[in-house]
């Protein structure tokens, strides 16, 4: 039975990484290292009786939380919330039908789709190597718990996908699914490129079938925010006066005709067209920028349909990553959920 979705295992993963103080300290769930949690792990396992673990341990402030590799993973199924009042930390040992186990067990014996092909890895999929566990959080990153580098919970780089540039990169075993996440929210794997992400300057048949779902999404007679941004597009592209505003004002309205819409439309009184507008021009402007994205090109028209995509993912509360017009797995999954086949 999942415990919590994928999106919500990645985003606590990320964190525990980056607000939180953390240490390596073995057979520990989360415990922050009160003096009565010091002398307790300072005491339970051979490594951490070690000289130079127990003095980091001595040597660890109150607020600092600490973690194994699968204990950080268990520590957030069993319901960690970084709670220093709280002898684990909030979570509850052997909670949520999450049994104790060892790296190697929770892989084995509670992951499936197990694999050692790294190009189809999606957010929220567990990383492994013999004694060793992490979760991919995506954009070439997972987030793990070691006593090397940082000496504690860290982001890391996949190696297996050609690392990440700043990061410390690790090259795992195999990548697979937790028994104990629901992936529903994920993208169907496969369509993106080895890096993750397609970016601007990406030519290929995945990009043509991008630009025609925006084609689809602009056409109507409603100037809605695939108008607005790929307007913006034509702005952007061909440098036009008046700055990147989305509005169709003399100079865009010009540039459009001489780029083939109808040279019939006039503007509104006064004196642009801009969101929340709506007719028959507007179904005629909608169709020229529709023509303008269609191909199989990644380039300014696509980035900015990308970009209005996340714009309404966002409103809509289905996406929750960053506006910057690159087409990742967030961005798959919106498209997804608003009826991108593939």
């Amino acid at each position: 039975m999942a415990v919590m979705g994928a999106n919500d295992l990645v985003n606590m993963c990320k964190n525990i990484a980056t607000n939180n103080k953390t240490l390596y300290v073995y057979a520990c769930f989360g415990s922050p290292m009160t003096q009565r949690n010091k002398e307790r792990y300072t005491n339970n396992c051979d490594y951490n009786r070690q000289e130079s673990r127990k003095r980091k341990i001595l040597a660890a402030s109150n607020d600092t939380f600490g973690f194994d590799c699968v204990n950080m993973i268990k520590g957030i199924l069993w319901g960690w919330c970084g709670d220093i009042n709280a002898t684990y930390g909030g979570a509850r040992y052997a909670s949520n039908g999450v049994p104790d186990t060892n790296a190697n067990g929770m892989f084995q014996d509670y992951c499936y789709d197990k694999t050692n092909d790294f190009s189809n890895i999606v957010p929220g999929e567990f990383v492994w190597m013999n004694g060793h566990i992490g979760v991919y959080v995506g954009d070439n990153l997972v987030v793990e718990c070691t006593p090397i580098w940082k000496d504690g919970v860290q982001f890391t780089g996949l190696g297996n996908r050609g690392g990440k540039s700043g990061y410390n990169n690790r090259t795992w075993t195999s990548h697979g699914k937790s028994k104990f996440i629901d992936y529903g929210s994920q993208p169907t794997p496969g369509f993106l490129p080895s890096r993750g992400y397609y970016t601007e300057g990406d030519q290929d048949s995945h990009v043509a079938m991008i630009d025609n779902f925006y084609m689809d999404k602009v056409k109507g007679n409603y100037f809605g925010t695939y108008t607005k941004q790929l307007t913006m597009a034509l702005q952007d592209k061909y440098n036009i006066p008046g700055g990147i505003d989305g509005n169709i004002g003399p100079y865009t309205l010009n540039k459009m005709k001489e780029l083939g819409l109808s040279s019939s439309i006039s503007l509104p009184s006064r004196g642009y067209f801009k969101e929340g507008d709506s007719g028959d021009s507007i179904s005629l402007i909608d169709d020229f920028l529709a023509n303008q994205v269609y191909g199989d090109y990644f380039g300014t028209f696509t980035k900015y349909g990308t970009k209005a995509l996340q714009i309404i993912g966002k409103a809509d509360g289905v996406y929750d990553d960053a506006i910057d017009g690159n087409f990742g797995p967030k961005t798959l999954a919106t498209a997804e959920h608003y009826g991108f086949k593939y």
